[in-house]
């Protein structure tokens, strides 16, 4: 864990981030000790088609809380980190509900505008994986309110156990053109009802549905329902949903081989960066009102820490990853190919990643939503010019030289930011 000591400053962020690394570790062996039999199991096409399930699942189930999820780690006092809670259940299932309607409804026309029509029936069990993921994600950032990191990794190894073994049962019986996609709904399934039975007895005593509560937390944090929704919404678009623009400007076949590269990049990755921002999260919201000194330091160290990770592992995974992919079949080395064109983006996403929290903590939830609007223009408009003159590989470079400029951006303003307080 020497690696780890160095990245991480304090001994208590070591300690929390040590937890969270751990659990990814297993998290990430279960998912890429699936993928070889997955890939054999399943089509390009299949897996193109998931991928577009899922974009349109991470983007739609962001908005589904009205963020106000994101403000449980945030509001100091419990039992309004409780109320908010409550709030953002409430206001996910009334979305998906309204979802499902609308679904029915306009099915058919929306798999014609999307380009495809493998998902079929399955796009109606969105509303569904959308309600399970928001009670997943609000419980998470209650335990992580309360340092309670124990409990998200365990959560966060059943749904992926479930996941990828699902998958890989569901495909060997045949179950092609949905098991992935039901696989991911039983996970998500299974890993909020662990949640819920590891909830502490306080936090039932102090559950409430009262119009009055909801109402007192819901205004108290009204900005997270307009400025944060829509910036997560375009935020969710970029990052997760790229799929969506893959498939509408060039084919489900590529969209497959880009989700899949997207996902071996993300196996190391996680292991470090997303633990990372979970913990400075929780700390940093602590450590801005009491040291904006040490708040500011605590990200210079960060960021300059990471680039330990970040430069080797990208590199690597640039020049071996076509022949890695040899090992998922021999339709997949294309797959590997394409890192290299994207490797700049996850460099300067993942830098700044621990810096994008700090819209939040210092409350300006419209530099957040200016920097989104910017970002998915510039992924829309990069994909669409790449798309009349370029091949998909120099689109996805153009875009990714493109979206870094953005982040430098953002990293340098929220700093200056930061500075002028001192």
């Amino acid at each position: 864990m020497n690696i780890f000591k160095r990245i991480i400053p304090t001994s208590d962020f070591n300690r929390h981030v040590t937890t969270l690394i751990v659990g990814q570790l297993f998290v990430h062996l279960i998912s890429f000790a699936a993928l070889p039999i997955i890939t054999r199991i399943y089509s390009v096409e299949q897996i193109g088609s998931y991928s577009l399930f899922m974009a349109i699942f991470m983007v739609l189930s962001i908005v589904s809380t009205g963020r106000y999820d994101s403000a449980i780690v945030v509001e100091p006092d419990e039992k309004k980190s409780i109320a908010l809670w409550s709030l953002s259940l409430l206001i996910s299932f009334l979305f998906s509900l309204i979802l499902f309607v609308l679904l029915l409804i306009f099915k058919e026309n929306l798999l014609l505008f999307l380009k495809t029509q493998q998902l079929g029936i399955y796009i109606l069990l969105l509303p569904l994986a959308i309600f399970l993921a928001s009670i997943n994600r609000a419980t998470q950032f209650y335990f992580n309110k309360i340092e309670a990191y124990r409990k998200i990794t365990q959560a966060e190894i059943i749904k992926s156990g479930v996941n990828s073994s699902g998958g890989v049962v569901l495909g060997l019986l045949k179950f092609l053109s949905g098991g992935l996609i039901v696989a991911n709904i039983l996970s998500l399934l299974i890993s909020a009802f662990y949640l819920f039975f590891q909830l502490p007895k306080r936090f039932w005593n102090a559950i409430s549905f009262s119009v009055v509560a909801l109402k007192e937390v819901a205004i108290s944090y009204k900005d997270y329902l307009s400025y944060y929704s829509i910036s997560g919404v375009l935020s969710a678009l970029v990052s997760n949903g790229t799929p969506i623009f893959i498939i509408f400007f060039f084919t489900e076949k590529t969209a497959g081989y880009y989700f899949m590269a997207e996902k071996v990049v993300s196996i190391p990755l996680g292991l470090v960066v997303a633990a990372i921002s979970r913990v400075f999260y929780q700390k940093a919201t602590l450590l801005y009102h009491e040291n904006k000194n040490e708040f500011l330091q605590l990200i210079f160290t960060i960021q300059k820490r990471m680039l330990f990770v970040l430069i080797p592992l990208l590199i690597v995974l640039s020049l071996a990853a076509p022949y890695f992919f040899e090992l998922f079949g021999d339709d997949w080395r294309k797959a590997g190919e394409m890192i290299k064109y994207f490797a700049v983006l996850v460099f300067f996403n993942n830098l700044v990643s621990p810096v994008g929290s700090i819209s939040n903590i210092i409350n300006r939830l419209d530099i957040l939503l200016y920097f989104n609007i910017v970002l998915a223009v510039c992924r829309l408009g990069t994909f669409y010019i790449g798309s009349l003159f370029f091949s998909f590989e120099y689109a996805l470079l153009l875009s990714a030289f493109v979206l870094s400029l953005c982040y430098i951006g953002l990293d340098f303003y929220l700093k200056k930011l930061i500075r002028d307080c001192l």
